[in-house]
């Protein structure tokens, strides 16, 4: 009989706890980096939501040597167009889908001339640029995601403080925008 009742209320707490935590799961489930990201701006624009140095900002866990750019996207309006100039020590840019889920990621050392030009397309766009690819996109690095709605983050690192502004023109310069397919066809 002793043991029985440090085993009932034993399961009773455990049962109040777990019911507790299903309750509070919805309250959480708001709070992804998608929700976060549409608070801080539009769709099609890129926002920065970090800055060297700081460690508050939507997203966590941002190392504080980046500044960080992003941009939420929708494939199903248009396929993705990501460019930004400028010669830094180092940048990367990473494509997540809504869920926050890497999809794909390079940096300046892997991209084209260290340039910094990205389109994203679904297999129907991917089919559509395939049958006529515009003269622009043989310089881009093309990505064809199963996705429609996603988010693009770009990172610059800050090595120093000389280079603060030129991490700052990178990321409020770059372009997230809509990339027009119906160009390529007017070839034909």
């Amino acid at each position: 009989m002793r043991l029985l009742y440090p085993v009932a209320i034993t399961l009773l707490l455990a049962g109040i706890v777990h019911i507790l935590i299903i309750l509070l799961i919805p309250s959480y489930a708001a709070k992804d980096a998608w929700a976060n990201l549409e608070k801080v701006g539009k769709p099609w624009n890129f926002e920065i939501i970090a800055k060297p140095g700081l460690t508050e900002g939507p997203l966590p866990l941002v190392d504080p040597s980046f500044g960080v750019a992003a941009c939420r996207y929708d494939l199903g309006e248009a396929p993705l167009s990501v460019e930004a100039e400028g010669i830094l020590p180092f940048w990367s840019v990473a494509i997540f889908d809504r869920r926050g889920r890497n999809i794909y990621s390079f940096n300046d050392r892997t991209a084209i001339e260290r340039k910094l030009f990205l389109i994203v397309v679904d297999p129907v766009q991917m089919a559509q640029l395939r049958k006529n690819p515009p003269e622009e996109a043989e310089k881009a690095v093309v990505v064809e995601a199963e996705l429609k709605q996603g988010f693009i983050l770009i990172r610059a690192l800050q090595e120093d403080p000389s280079w603060e502004s030129t991490v700052s023109k990178f990321l409020s310069d770059a372009k997230c925008e809509k990339f027009d397919l119906s160009g390529s066809d007017a070839d034909s």
